[in-house]
């Protein structure tokens, strides 16, 4: 990776976006960090032996075992292994718009780290360290599924993840995970709903503000601050998200799902899911068919 690299996370099931791996390094002093990089997922890392630095523009954490530090969506930071001491911690990215249902429609923007900054929780995680113990539990749990793939592996890693996400609004004295205003909750559910049945067709901020009698402008001001991301981004993401269940599904050309997602023009579709899946169409089919086998 290049000095602020924006990382692309390889999922080993493109349908389950969620990975998390343990990552090991040889007992020598090192003195070099890492590069500086970001992401989308959000991301928790917890040592499991050594000692390591975890660095961001406005702080620094220096772990050892047993330690927690969560990095929210598009937060730039690098590690560095400290001291000889072999170093071994386990790493979890999440993308969490793919784990915000719409019953949990009022956390999606504090949960996508595109509105709130669950960087800045690690400091009040240090005033509770059972919870910081239940957390590096529920990351081996995790782990421990994801690797075995029982039958229903996956509800579980949803049940651990859903469970991380209640402790950290258990301890968050300063309310930065702040969930929308149940009033403005209700009146995106309409927006939310419209947008859903016009995936496969356009889909303008206007159409939907006239719909529900509000001005364009001031919905849109609604909308982002409701939802933590412009109407066009929210659009297409949830575009991007019907095209992974249509090629998953479906036996449909690669052209033909670009349409029934909205889009008049395949190469604007090609761009747009190279950008949000780090593949193209084609490559996340092989990978989602050799996870099969």
């Amino acid at each position: 990776m290049t000095a602020y690299d924006n990382e692309q996370v390889d999922y080993e099931d493109p349908n389950f976006r969620i990975k998390i791996w343990t990552i090991s390094h040889p007992p020598q002093a090192n003195i070099q960090y890492g590069p500086w990089h970001y992401h989308e997922e959000v991301e928790w890392i917890t040592v499991l032996k050594g000692m390591m630095i975890i660095e961001t523009t406005q702080q620094t954490y220096t772990l050892q075992a047993g330690d927690v530090v969560m990095l929210g969506s598009n937060e730039l930071h690098r590690s560095h292994k400290y001291g000889q001491s072999p170093l071994i911690y386990i790493v979890c990215h999440a993308d969490m718009s793919a784990f915000m249902d719409p019953s949990l429609l009022s956390y999606l923007a504090a949960f996508t780290g595109r509105s709130a900054n669950l960087t800045g929780l690690n400091d009040t995680l240090r005033k509770y360290p059972l919870c910081i113990q239940q957390i590096h539990e529920l990351l081996h749990e995790m782990l421990r599924d994801m690797t075995d793939k029982g039958r229903g592996y996956e509800l579980a890693v949803n049940a651990s993840l859903k469970r991380l996400l209640y402790l950290l609004i258990q301890i968050d004295d300063e309310q930065m995970i702040e969930p929308m205003e149940h009033q403005l909750a209700q009146k995106l559910r309409p927006a939310l709903a419209y947008i859903e049945g016009q995936l496969d067709s356009p889909c303008q901020i206007s159409d939907i503000s006239s719909k529900l009698n509000y001005n364009s402008s001031y919905f849109a001001k609604l909308f982002k601050k409701g939802m933590g991301m412009t109407f066009t981004s929210y659009v297409q993401m949830r575009r991007m998200k019907r095209a992974e269940q249509l090629l998953l599904t479906e036996t449909w050309s690669v052209t033909e799902i670009s349409g029934r997602v909205g889009f008049t023009s395949p190469a604007q579709f090609y761009h747009l899911f190279r950008r949000h899946f780090g593949c193209t169409p084609r490559q996340f089919i092989e990978q989602r068919n050799t996870h099969k086998m």
